[in-house]
């Protein structure tokens, strides 16, 4: 397929848009900064998706079958509260206004486990699932709820979108400092369930919802398949969310942040498992 990938040169973007390549998608990577890197198989273009006529234009000029929109300010705090939610919300209805416009088949929107609010509310219940309770706590969230209401819009007007909420997305190089960094200090965690993932699973993810040719619009948890501390997942919640209920958790380190959904619709499997060992850490390339 002909893809357009906004944020292609972002944490995420680059691993998104190599993993389309490898798989054969003729793709295209919009962003606002030129790539550090080029790949002579991928074309790439200089935009911001907060202007309508930049979505337009790429669309149109890769004549886009699908798009993967990763392109926003990626965390509250980077900009102004208002600018945060601002250009959040207008670029993500743009991509989708152009794509329904445009013709193209599906839009894949990144979305956030932020939406849930777990750096202040304990889970409702774990493992935590696409049905649980929404509480936002900054402009970035908010933002991303909105693009999600958004999305349902526009697929109740015939658009294929899914929504990725997706759960402490790192590259891979990061990896092994972000997980020595996480283990001292167990009792904040909770605001990422224990949990990271590579952002090579993150983009296998992508494309697995871009290639699925049935499948339903709607919201999609994407996290790592472990916890990253190597001990039980019910013992993690029962030391720091004693709240949480916990009744549905299986035994093991399996995250506390459910894939299932993404897995059973087009066959979401994350296959860079990261914990404590570092012995048996997947390669980190660059």
């Amino acid at each position: 397929m002909r893809i357009v990938v906004s944020g292609g040169a972002g944490r995420v973007g680059r691993f998104v848009i190599e993993e389309l390549a490898a798989a054969g998608h003729e793709v295209t990577s919009m962003d606002l900064a030129p790539a550090p890197s080029r790949n002579p198989d991928i074309g790439y273009m200089l935009g911001d998706v907060s202007r309508a006529e930049d979505v337009y234009g790429t669309l149109g000029f890769a004549r886009a079958e699908a798009m993967v929109h990763l392109a926003a300010w990626s965390d509250p705090g980077i900009v102004s509260d208002t600018k945060t939610y601002a250009d959040n919300v207008g670029a993500t209805f743009n991509v989708l206004d152009a794509a329904e416009k445009l013709g193209v088949r599906r839009v894949i929107l990144a979305s956030s486990a932020q939406v849930y609010g777990f750096a202040e509310h304990a889970p409702a219940f774990a493992p935590v699932t696409e049905d649980h309770p929404l509480r936002p706590l900054n402009s970035y969230a908010l933002s991303k709820i909105a693009g999600e209401d958004a999305a349902a819009y526009f697929a109740r007007r015939g658009l294929s979108v899914l929504s990725l909420r997706i759960m402490g997305a790192r590259a891979p190089q990061d990896m092994k400092a972000e997980i020595a960094r996480a283990r001292m200090q167990p009792a904040r965690e909770r605001f990422l369930l224990w949990t990271r993932v590579d952002a090579r699973d993150i983009a296998i993810g992508c494309r697995q919802a871009v290639e699925q040719a049935d499948v339903d619009s709607g919201v999609y948890n994407l996290s790592g398949a472990e916890n990253v501390f190597g001990e039980e997942t019910c013992a993690l919640f029962a030391a720091h969310s004693p709240g949480t209920d916990r009744t549905a958790l299986p035994p093991g380190t399996a995250s506390g942040f459910s894939s299932a959904k993404a897995r059973k619709a087009f066959g979401y499997e994350p296959i860079y498992v990261w914990g404590p060992d570092v012995d048996h850490w997947p390669v980190a390339e660059n």
